[in-house]
């Protein structure tokens, strides 16, 4: 082994691979002297050997059999970037049992897998790093880790995903429908052919977990959160959002109540004041709210692969000085030791309170509004403003009645909206919608 250089091992030349190969070359100097030894890439494990890349691989070893970077004793560090869950979950296992400091960008298997995958990172004798499966560019990761460290985190909110806050953007901006704004983001390179994750709110819902296991020094169920998306997002929505003064954004949000840890991934309505309303386009916000430090907000672009890239290779920086100094034992990779580290479980989606934005599509018809005020009534919810739109002589025709709430308990509105999705009037399901408090 050649002692003065750090010599990496990449599984996934794709766009973050890429970008990481070109940082490490382009910035060679800066990181040398910040690692303290010169940190190279010198194999890389792809599906296509044959295939073209947009970066220079000439100086890197090129394979399709993992076991050239995993049985290699050379390589100190092994950086994952394929993506997926199992042969993924098999090469970080198996690289950290050889005693290789691991960085990956899979925020997937992180909160899919993270009861096989941290505790193999306390055990393991190299570093673990993760910064970049969260934000990409935004130093989340280790600004709850060590930033943090010493305060009892209260609240965790934000918008963390490019592509759902880039439609909803759109949306608002140029009043598109749905289905052509995500059009425009899947032309632009935003959205990916199938985009179930980002509009669905399944990847917020990943990055989300990973942050809550930081958070509050546990890990929790992935299957636990409750995760909704934007594609019932309408452009009615939009409109009478901004009559009452507010903008539809997707917010993974937990926060630590008397109850335990709330968490939970969803579209709601943020008030216009609010710092989340003006996170436009593909940028990316996180706020987090410490006891004593008090609210400090992360921004930047959440996705691409420079910034990813660049999350990356500041992990790969970090193992670097871990390697270079000599260190017995890497820090831990959450805020807390091993026998700390236990299942941890929200609470469950029932029991939180929020305010309600409620869109219902009814027959115009007289008696619609006591009839649906009635329900809720009953419901233990308290009405705080009503609007209703496109009143006509016609009695068959549709007309959309919106109910803001007070604060009301969340099985309470579904009991409710049960009933009301029943009454003869009603044409379709309820839209319904959270309120961020300001």
């Amino acid at each position: 082994m050649n002692d003065d250089t750090i010599r990496v091992g990449i599984f996934g030349v794709g766009t973050v691979g890429a970008g990481v190969i070109e940082l490490l070359s382009e910035n060679r100097t800066v990181i040398e002297k910040r690692a303290g030894k010169p940190v190279k890439a010198v194999k890389a494990v792809v599906a296509d050997i044959g295939k073209k890349r947009a970066v220079d691989m000439s100086q890197i070893e090129l394979s399709d059999r993992p076991e050239s970077i995993l049985d290699d004793p050379e390589i100190d560090i092994v950086v994952e970037l394929i993506g997926g869950l199992d042969l993924s979950e098999t090469i970080i296992l198996d690289a950290l049992e050889k005693g290789k400091s691991v960085v990956t960008a899979n925020k997937a298997l992180l909160a899919e897998k993270s009861m096989s995958i941290f505790p193999a990172a306390y055990r393991a004798n190299g570093c673990f790093g993760f910064e970049a499966s969260v934000g990409a560019g935004i130093p989340v990761i280790r600004t709850l880790r060590e930033g943090f460290s010493g305060d009892r985190i209260i609240t965790i909110s934000g918008i963390m995903n490019g592509t759902a806050n880039y439609i909803l953007t759109r949306m608002t901006e140029d009043e598109m429908e749905f289905d052509q704004a995500l059009k425009g983001a899947q032309e632009l390179g935003y959205a990916e052919a199938d985009p179930t994750f980002d509009i669905e709110g399944i990847d917020t819902a990943h990055k989300l977990i990973i942050l809550m296991n930081l958070a509050y020094n546990g890990l929790f169920n992935f299957k636990d959160l409750k995760t909704e998306g934007i594609s019932s997002i309408t452009s009615a929505d939009i409109r009478f959002a901004r009559e009452l003064g507010y903008r539809i954004k997707l917010l993974g949000k937990a926060c630590h109540t008397g109850q335990g840890v709330e968490g939970r991934v969803h579209p709601a309505l943020v008030p216009e004041g609010h710092i989340m309303a003006s996170v436009n386009g593909a940028f990316n916000a996180i706020s987090v709210t410490g006891n004593y430090v008090g609210p400090s907000v992360l921004h930047g672009l959440g996705a691409g692969s420079h910034p990813t890239a660049a999350a990356v290779v500041s992990d790969l920086i970090e193992a670097s000085r871990y390697h270079t100094t000599g260190q017995q034992t890497p820090l831990f990779p959450f805020s807390v030791a091993e026998d700390q580290l236990q299942p941890l479980k929200m609470v469950p989606m029932e029991d939180i309170r929020s305010e309600y934005y409620l869109r219902f599509n009814v027959q115009d018809q007289v008696g619609v509004l006591a009839r649906i005020s009635k329900i809720l009534a009953e419901n233990n919810i308290s009405i705080r403003s009503v609007i209703q739109k496109g009143r006509t002589s016609d009695p068959a025709s549709t007309v959309a009645v919106i109910i803001v709430t007070h604060e009301s308990l969340e099985k309470d509105i579904q009991k409710a909206l049960l009933s009301a999705n029943q009454l003869d009037f009603v044409v379709s399901r309820t839209q319904l919608i959270r309120i961020e408090p300001n």
